[in-house]
Formats: C-alpha cells, sequence, structure tokens
C-alpha cells in the first residue's frame, strides 16, 4: 500500500510552474529520499503533500483518502519539520516539548522523557536550546515532529548545515525510527551520499518535473564504474573524446573534468590518447560507481552526455562537434563513406582540364551560332540589322 501518493501534481506561482506534472508513490514503510538541486521545487511538493500550498493541479493521496477532509484528517497523523527548526531559545528542550504538546494537544509528560531519550537528549538536563549543538537542535524538532506518534514523517533538508558528528546523529535517528517504529519517511536533501545511507526508494526532481523514480536496486545497476579524468583544456578534450567514445559511454562533471564509462580503454590509454592531442592532464584515475555523479547524471549534470538541451549548450558553447550515438552509428557510417566514395570517383585536376577546356575550344563557334538564333528569335529587328551588317562586311 501506498502511504503518499501524487498524480499529475502542478503548483503555479505568478503564472510559472514551480511542480509541473508530478505523480511520486511513496509505499509504507520506506525511506523516500527526494533528490533535487535547490530550487526544484522539493519544498513546495513537501508544502503540497501537508497541506501548507494549494495545488494549481493534480491529485494528492495519503493513505488511500483523497477528499478534502479525509485529506485533513490523514495530515494530523504526519509529522514534519520543514526548513529550520522554530525552537524557544531560552527553554530547556523539555520545556520546549511541553509547549508544542500542548499546541498539539498531546501533553503527557511521560511520553516527551520518552521522545526525548529516543533522540538522544537527556530530559532532566535544563541547559537552555540556544548552547544546543546544531545536531542537538535538529534532533529535538525532530522529537517535535514525533508528538503526536506519527506513522509518516517529512523531513525538509534534515541535515543541512550540521557538522559529520550531526549527520551522523540525525541519520542513525532516522534509521532507527524506520526499522523499529515502522515510520514512513519522506526525506528530501541534496546530500547525496548521505541520503543514499539511509533511503531505499529515490525520487529526482529537476525544474519542477519528476525526472526519474528509482528503487535501491535500480540505482545500483546505474551506479557503473568509471575513468575520472580531470583536463587542462576541455574543449579539445571533448573534441578527442567525441571521436574515440558514443554519446552514453561519457559524461561531462564539474571543474573539466570527465568521466569515461567504456572501460574497454584502460587508463595508459585513455592517456596516451589525451597526449595525442596535447590536452594536459591534470589527474586520471578509475573509480567505482557513486551516487553522487550518478543523481548528476540523471539531474542533467553539467552536461550529461545524453541529457538533451544542456549538453547541447555545452558543446555549443565549446564550439564542439556533438557526440554520435551507438544507435545512430550505423547511419553515420554511412553518410560519411558516401564522400568518400565520391572523392575516390572525382577525376583529377589534369583530367578535368582535358575534358572540360577542350570541348569548350572545339564547340566555341556552334555556341556562337546558337546564341545568335537564340537572339533573332527574341528580337527580330536587331537580328535582321546585324544580318545586314554581316553582309556588306562580306562584299567588302
Amino acid at each position: 500500500m501506498n502511504a503518499i501518493e501524487t498524480s499529475h501534481l502542478s503548483k503555479n506561482y505568478g503564472g510559472k510552474a514551480v511542480l509541473d506534472n508530478v505523480s511520486i508513490s511513496i509505499r509504507e514503510g520506506e525511506v523516500y529520499g527526494l533528490v533535487g538541486r535547490n530550487g526544484a521545487g522539493k519544498t513546495t511538493l513537501i508544502r503540497c503533500i501537508l497541506g501548507l500550498a494549494t495545488p494549481s493541479g493534480g491529485e494528492i493521496k495519503i493513505n488511500g483518502a483523497t477528499s478534502e477532509n479525509a485529506l485533513n484528517y490523514e495530515r494530523q497523523k504526519i509529522g514534519s519539520l520543514i526548513d529550520s527548526p522554530a525552537l524557544v531559545m531560552h527553554l530547556s528542550g523539555l520545556d520546549n516539548l511541553k509547549a508544542a504538546a500542548l499546541a498539539f494537544g498531546h501533553y503527557d509528560v511521560a511520553r516527551l522523557k520518552e521522545l526525548m531519550h529516543k533522540v538522544g537528549l537527556n530530559p532532566e538536563e535544563r541547559m537552555a536550546v540556544k548552547n544546543y549543538s546544531l545536531g542537538m537542535k535538529q534532533r529535538l524538532a525532530i522529537a517535535i515532529a514525533l508528538i503526536g506518534e506519527p506513522r509518516i514523517l517529512i523531513l525538509d533538508e534534515p541535515v543541512n548545515g550540521l557538522d559529520p558528528a550531526g549527520i551522523f546523529e540525525v541519520r542513525e535517528l532516522i534509521q532507527r525510527l524506520n526499522h523499529e517504529e515502522k515510520v514512513t519517511i519522506l526525506i528530501s536533501s541534496h546530500l547525496l551520499s548521505e541520503l543514499g545511507k539511509v533511503a531505499n526508494s529515490y525520487g529526482i526532481i529537476e525544474g519542477g518535473r519528476l525526472v526519474k523514480e528509482l528503487r535501491s536496486s535500480d540505482l545500483e545497476e546505474l551506479c557503473r564504474p568509471y575513468i575520472k579524468v580531470v583536463v587542462g583544456d576541455l574543449k579539445v578534450a571533448l573534441n578527442v573524446v567525441v571521436e574515440n567514445y558514443h554519446a552514453h559511454d561519457f559524461e561531462i562533471l564539474p571543474y573539466n573534468t570527465l568521466a569515461l564509462y567504456d572501460l574497454s580503454k584502460d587508463i595508459p590509454t585513455v592517456a596516451q590518447m589525451f597526449a595525442k592531442a596535447n590536452v594536459p592532464v591534470i589527474n586520471i584515475y578509475k573509480c567505482e560507481g557513486d551516487l553522487e555523479s550518478t543523481f548528476i547524471s540523471l539531474m542533467g549534470g553539467l552536461g550529461r552526455s545524453d541529457s538533451g538541451e544542456q549538453r547541447d549548450k555545452v558543446f555549443e558553447d565549446l564550439d564542439v562537434r556533438k557526440p554520435k550515438r551507438s544507435d545512430d552509428s550505423k547511419q553515420e557510417t554511412h553518410e560519411d563513406t558516401r564522400p568518400l566514395e565520391e572523392e575516390i570517383n572525382e577525376p583529377s585536376e589534369a583530367n578535368v582540364e582535358e575534358h572540360v577546356e577542350e570541348p569548350i575550344e572545339q564547340n566555341s563557334e556552334e555556341t556562337a551560332e546558337q546564341n545568335l538564333e537564340e537572339q533573332a528569335e527574341q528580337n527580330p529587328e536587331e537580328a535582321d540589322v546585324e544580318k545586314d551588317a554581316e553582309g556588306g562586311n562580306d562584299e567588302e
């Protein structure tokens, strides 16, 4: 059963589509990672699911509920943390929980203390929240989201701005909630390496559109090993790559970096290939498939070899010939061989002079007579005058 489902969801602000035809499905009991750049539409999608923003079109289902009243009822069972946590800084952690519990109508001190232990905080400690670390504040905010014992937890960038220790603490908490409490969790993030450690399903959103939905098994297949090359001249390097690889066999990464997926050419061969073209190779090494490069590819990257407009723009900006695709290789081979055949059958310069200039000399008189006849047909009077003139000249 799907805990959350959207169908062709759209949201417009001022005539601009922030969400465009987004359809996702989050199964009960899974950790769903919503991946996208800043401004891709992740927070807007979450706000629509929570009822904090009204969709311009499409449908939302929460535990099968679709009507407005049923959705509002189901939303009461959702815990959420959007943007930064709203905490009262001069109060202790427990007092912050008490204030939130009173507002939610779930005031139970024993339960609140249990929640603090669950997120790794000491309820007996009277330290003001302003003295908490970022990780402690984030865990306290998650504890507040758990007050109503929700079966669904939605976290928007929960590890944003945290140090490694804080990220580890929040990650451990999310895994424990999912494994032990069986809570369905939706997390939006752009920290791909961390998201890959907790999520088992992914939705990739770019420019307000859902690019792809993946399960962990699908993602593993996409994480192909590759040779990473950092070059000094990207333009010349791309020309070399286009000559030696098909479109799906390479990718353009940030900072003059290329990912080469065709491992039939080993590192010495690749290095020699660039050296022959006088391309400075700053660094070259083999990488196992990683989430970061895979997600960048799926989101369009800086010039993913099969990413359409963005890829084409990179090649146009650098004035580089676009790469060939493997499925078009036969057609391109045919097109490339035809000019070669024509070139082979073309006559040499000597033959051109022999076959072109001589006929012109032989037929020059005939051509002149034909021109006179054509002029005569068009202008009979002028032709008669010319003939009279020629006749006079003959008499002389």
